[in-house]
């Protein structure tokens, strides 16, 4: 992993290190948590979360912040694996409304070092069965935070990684993270009308 001269990314505010001042906006925003600052300083590691409401289906948006004293690309692709299977839908009927991709977890891999990173984030996103799962590295004592990469990020992530950027202060206009998902889907059905309706036409004349 290769290692830069330390020092703080011009693109972050001024203020807290970025850790709290996430976690405040998550606050404002209506995020709840069960974890104290106890469990924090403790385990390393806190879940904030807020029900969603979306067409024919409810989901949820999920921050899981976990401090690690380094951090590399193993570390990257298992808490990958392991977050979105945690996540991902279990029965068929959560299953067939996955197009909607309905639950959003950020995961926040907080590095102890004061050194700045640089990985892509961008492999690490992952979809499954209505979870989206994207990476985020803070570093607090320099305040940085590295997002994924959206030079090739459309659709649903571009929104989800823009909401996040707008919770930290680097955005000004808030952000509907679920407006394309919600706009595709009503596409689909619209189109899956249109040919319902053609074929019932087909049948009749």
């Amino acid at each position: 992993m290769q290692r830069l001269k330390a020092e703080k990314p011009i693109e972050s505010p001024e203020g807290a290190d970025c850790v709290l001042r996430l976690i405040e906006r998550l606050g404002e925003e209506g995020f709840k948590t069960e974890h104290g600052p106890e469990d924090w300083d403790e385990f390393g590691e806190m879940i904030y979360q807020r029900p969603e409401k979306l067409p024919l289906t409810s989901g949820e948006t999920v921050f899981i912040f976990t401090r690690l004293p380094e951090l590399n690309e193993r570390q990257l692709r298992r808490s990958s694996e392991n977050v979105v299977q945690t996540y991902s839908a279990r029965n068929t009927t959560q299953k067939a409304l996955s197009v909607l991709q309905s639950t959003t977890v950020y995961h926040c891999l907080v590095t102890e070092s004061d050194q700045p990173h640089n990985e892509l984030l961008s492999e690490y996103i992952t979809r499954s069965f209505g979870a989206t799962f994207i990476p985020v590295v803070m570093v607090p004592s320099i305040n940085q935070v590295l997002y994924p990469q959206l030079e090739d990020k459309i659709g649903s992530i571009r929104p989800r990684v823009e909401y996040l950027q707008y919770l930290l202060g680097e955005r000004r206009e808030p952000v509907n993270m679920h407006k394309s998902t919600i706009q595709a889907f009503w596409a689909s059905v619209i189109f899956v009308g249109i040919l319902a309706l053609l074929i019932v036409l087909s049948l009749i004349f």
